[in-house]
């Protein structure tokens, strides 16, 4: 004869066997929390990141054009001062020719640059490659301006009273 089942005896597992396999997938599933806590974690922290990074990369660029601006500026009167200085010393009774050397870096921001002289309106325009800026600086002469197109760095100016104009090299 059979002994008779309750309903707790599955096929004749007892209470102690039944708490031993739900131990067993427990201890299963907290190494799996473990790692995906961790995922989970690194996850974050590479979004978190990124997003600074992108901040920042903008941030960077930002700044760089308005250093560059700067600069270009800065050597932009500094090169306007040598003209007029050379301007009022070529007005000067007895001076038949002038010359003189501004000294000027060849790069900004660690990047080339272009100064146009434009007679017409009697400016400097100073161009930058990367970012490319552009900055305007008025000139004062009572001598005319020769148009010149020239990169960056030392420049000579130079008056001749027999052509009469201002020209600047390099």
């Amino acid at each position: 004869m059979t002994p008779p089942t309750s309903p707790t005896d599955r096929g004749g597992r007892g209470r102690c066997e039944e708490r031993a396999g739900r131990s067993r997938s427990r201890s299963t599933d907290r190494a799996v929390s473990t790692a995906l806590g961790y995922v989970l974690t690194l996850t974050i922290t590479v979004v978190l990141i990124s997003g600074l990074l992108v901040a920042a990369g903008g941030f960077v660029s930002d700044e760089r054009e308005r250093v560059t601006e700067t600069e270009l500026d800065v050597i932009g009167n500094r090169l306007a001062a040598g003209i007029e200085s050379v301007d009022r010393i070529g007005a000067a009774p007895g001076e038949s020719r002038v010359e003189a050397t501004v000294r000027l870096p060849p790069r900004v921001a660690g990047t080339t640059y272009t100064i146009e002289v434009l007679s017409a309106s009697n400016e400097l325009v100073l161009t930058s490659t990367d970012p490319e800026v552009v900055v305007r600086v008025p000139v004062k002469t009572e001598t005319s301006l020769a148009a010149s197109r020239l990169d960056g760095g030392d420049v000579t100016i130079t008056y001749d009273s027999a052509s009469g104009t201002l020209e600047v090299v390099s």
